[in-house]
C-alpha cells in the first residue's frame, strides 16, 4: 500500500502521485480497488454516424451551391448520386467487416451498378457493360477463391458466392440479346468462364457443393 509523507495517509492502488497534495508517495503499489474501465472503442456505430454525418454536409454544400449557382449544374446529380451510394457501401461494409467474402461481394455488386448509373446519367457510352461488368464478374470470381484459399476454408463455405457469382455473369446476356452491347467480345469471354470455373467446381467438388446446399438450404 503506498503512503504520503505529507498527509500521513495511506492510498489504495497504483497512484503516481497523493490525491490529496499532489506530493510524493511512498510504499508498494497495488491492484486498483475498483477495475479500470475499458477506453471506448470507435464502433461500427459511431462510423456509420459519422459517414451520415458527411453525407448530410455533402447534401447541404450541394444544395448551398445550386443556390449559389442559380442552377442545377450537370455534375450535381452525379455527386450526390455517388455520395448516397458511398454512405451505402460504407453501412455495408461495417455490417459485414467481419465477412470478407460477403463485404467482397456486396461492394463488386454496389460498384457494378454505380457504373451502370454513372454511365446512363453522362450520356450511355457503354462503357459499363463493355468492360466493367465482364473483368468485375471474372475478378470477383478468382478473387474469391484466391480468398477463400488463403483463409484456408473449405469449399463448402464460399462455393455458393461462385455459384451466386455464375448467376449474376449470366445478367450480361439481357444487353446482348436486346443488342444494346455492340461490342460483345468481353461480355461472352467473361460469362463464359464464369460458367466454366462453376462447372469444373460441380464435376471435380461435387460433394462440397451438395455440402453447402444442404447447410444452407436443407436440400
Amino acid at each position: 500500500m503506498q503512503e504520503c509523507g505529507r498527509c500521513h495517509v495511506k492510498i489504495r492502488g497504483n497512484k503516481r502521485c497523493c490525491p490529496l497534495c499532489g506530493g510524493p508517495l511512498s510504499g508498494e503499489p497495488e491492484n486498483p480497488a475498483f477495475p479500470a474501465l475499458p477506453k471506448r472503442k470507435f464502433s461500427r456505430l459511431s462510423a456509420v454516424k459519422l459517414a451520415a454525418f458527411l453525407l448530410i454536409v455533402f447534401l447541404i454544400s450541394d444544395g448551398a451551391m445550386i443556390y449559389i449557382m442559380g442552377g442545377v449544374p450537370s455534375w450535381i446529380p452525379l455527386s450526390v448520386l455517388s455520395a448516397v451510394v458511398g454512405f451505402i457501401d460504407i453501412c455495408v461494409t461495417m455490417y459485414y467487416r467481419n465477412n470478407a467474402l460477403k463485404t467482397m461481394q456486396v461492394q463488386v455488386i454496389i460498384g457494378i451498378f454505380l457504373s451502370l448509373v454513372i454511365d446512363a446519367v453522362t450520356g450511355w457510352h457503354k462503357w459499363s457493360i463493355h468492360w466493367v461488368m465482364p473483368v468485375a464478374f471474372v475478378g470477383v470470381m478468382v478473387a474469391t477463391i484466391l480468398i477463400g484459399m488463403g483463409l484456408k476454408m473449405a469449399l463448402q463455405e464460399f462455393v455458393l458466392y461462385l455459384l451466386m457469382d455464375t448467376v449474376l455473369s449470366l445478367l450480361q446476356w439481357i444487353f446482348l440479346l436486346k443488342h444494346m452491347n455492340c461490342f460483345q467480345i468481353p461480355a461472352v469471354i467473361s460469362s463464359s468462364a464464369c460458367i466454366l470455373m462453376f462447372l469444373g467446381i460441380l464435376i471435380f467438388r461435387w460433394r462440397d457443393f451438395t455440402s453447402a446446399s444442404s447447410r444452407y438450404f436443407n436440400i
